[in-house]
């Protein structure tokens, strides 16, 4: 009888586990080396981070109070990225690094927030679909010039896109509730015609409801109802 073949050392279990989401996030950290800088709908949330980083809790200080510009936006994403970002850029502070570094930094953590929805979103697709679906996703995620390069930028149709990835998982999960959850919080709170993609889904939704009159979509689809004007 044939011996039992090795078992797999570390370092290949940690490539088969996140080989995929390593390719994927050394493609969009060149992206964010080689292009650091800011494209003037990136400013908001860039100039956001920065205050939040570097003012703190002195508001006055803070740029948006003299530049508020036409259109009311959130703080909401920028904040986020600054808290995540700010260990590694009170490191930068203290050692007098120049401030491109700091800028680098948060490009390269929402980097890793994005891509972490969207590993979140490639583990479904290869439990519904099989591993070489899955692998036809990360190639051509990975030949899209645009979703790598953008996904270090910090614009609010980006930040949505965190939660589309969200809401993907979750429908692929049967979470028929944090599915409209988090369509529900992308279009609230970034994008106002993420409204298309959530009635697109709702449609979806009531139509699987009518046509299998499932107990479990009716008790979900009632605690949506229930949460929902809880909240409003």
């Amino acid at each position: 009888m044939a011996p039992p073949p090795p078992a797999p050392t570390p370092a290949a279990r940690l490539l088969r586990e996140y080989g995929w989401d390593l390719m994927l996030g050394s493609i969009a950290a060149f992206y964010a080396v080689m292009v650091p800088y800011t494209k003037v709908e990136e400013s908001f949330n860039v100039q956001a981070m920065h205050d939040i980083l570097y003012h703190n809790y002195h508001i006055d200080k803070y740029d948006h109070l003299e530049f508020p510009g036409v259109v009311p936006r959130t703080f909401i994403g920028a904040l986020v990225i600054a808290i995540l970002s700010s260990p590694a850029v009170l490191i930068i502070s203290a050692f007098h690094v120049p401030k491109i570094y700091s800028l680098l930094t948060v490009r390269l953590v929402l980097g890793c927030v994005i891509l972490t929805t969207l590993r979140l979103f490639r583990v479904e697709v290869k439990k519904k679909f099989g591993r070489h679906v899955e692998a036809f996703f990360v190639v051509l995620t990975a030949i899209q010039f645009h979703v790598l390069f953008y996904s270090t930028r910090p614009l609010p149709n980006i930040l949505a896109f965190a939660l589309v990835n969200l809401a993907y998982s979750f429908w692929f999960k049967g979470n028929y509730l944090r599915t409209l959850q988090a369509l529900i919080v992308a279009a609230v709170v970034f994008r106002c015609d993420m409204i298309l993609l959530l009635g697109t889904i709702g449609v979806t939704l009531l139509l699987v409801f009518f046509s299998n009159g499932s107990c479990k979509v009716l008790h979900k689809h009632c605690s949506f109802v229930h949460w929902f004007h809880g909240t409003s």
